[in-house]
């Protein structure tokens, strides 16, 4: 790949796209910028949501369990936590974890959309236990002091779980052309838990790795999925991205055109895009 890919949208699952408009852009505040049958485009910052109504989806075996591989959650950045959650929750917003301090010096609360899908609030820079990339954490500094209490959510990272980092690491750095910025150690985690951050593009990959054993990711393209379906990244051109990415590990081209789906080889869909 000649140029580094870059995290260009998430693609989810919904029962409703009108119910989902009014959560995702009346509740959190992005805006929509392209639609057509039973999809919508929003504006969400660093990167793009791609709503797909799917009527008779489910959520397709995922579980609320981090030792689950594949997509975990979706995290926004804000300038204050503790006031968009209770904004949130005065329009009825259930959150799974309330606003509470959490390793790394940020502030976060996790909640769900209507239909599921585990998204995430973060407030504060990082101060990663190991700095790879110490430009990338100034700019993630520069970032949160630009935020105001009452700033808009903007798009993050996408959490996944990975059953090996190094073969994580080695697919999306080497292939990919991340970067790794640094690693959270939870010493006090019993599952061993340990975060690495990628830069791909504006946004980031927040790799989960455990030392306890991981459940395989129930993704299949058969399903009908409601809540997060696939990562889509911006490439220079299709077919040599393609080759690279294949070339390193990831599964075969699952739909070749007019962007190709493939899987990388922990089981997690890429979409890939020039657009």
């Amino acid at each position: 790949m000649t140029e580094a890919a870059a995290i260009r949208f998430l693609e989810i699952g919904c029962r409703s796209i009108s119910r989902s408009l009014d959560f995702y852009r009346g509740l959190l505040g992005f805006r929509p910028v392209a639609e057509e049958p039973g999809v919508c485009w929003l504006d969400a910052g660093k990167a793009m949501l791609k709503l797909v109504e799917v009527p008779t989806g489910d959520l397709g075996g995922w579980a609320a369990d981090d030792l689950q591989c594949g997509m975990r959650h979706f995290g926004m950045r804000v300038g204050d936590v503790d006031a968009h959650a209770a904004r949130l929750r005065e329009a009825g917003v259930a959150f799974t974890t309330e606003p509470r301090d959490a390793h790394g010096g940020v502030r976060i609360a996790f909640f769900t959309d209507p239909d599921g899908a585990l998204l995430e609030l973060v407030a504060g820079s990082v101060e990663h236990d190991e700095v790879c990339a110490p430009e990338l954490v100034e700019r993630d500094r520069a970032l949160h002091a630009s935020l105001t209490p009452e700033s808009d959510p903007v798009f993050d990272h996408v959490a996944v779980t990975a059953p090996d980092m190094e073969q994580a690491l080695d697919f999306y750095v080497r292939a990919a052309g991340a970067e790794v910025i640094g690693r959270l150690r939870f010493e006090d985690d019993p599952r061993g838990l340990v975060i690495t951050n990628l830069q791909l593009g504006p946004a980031r990959l927040e790799l989960l790795s455990f030392t306890r054993d991981t459940d395989p990711n129930p993704w299949n393209a058969g399903q009908a999925r409601l809540g997060l379906r696939t990562l889509g990244f911006t490439v220079t051109e299709h077919r040599s991205a393609v080759e690279t990415l294949t070339q390193a590990g990831a599964g075969a081209v699952m739909r070749p055109s007019p962007d190709p789906l493939l899987i990388d080889p922990d089981g997690l869909p890429l979409t890939v895009t020039t657009r």
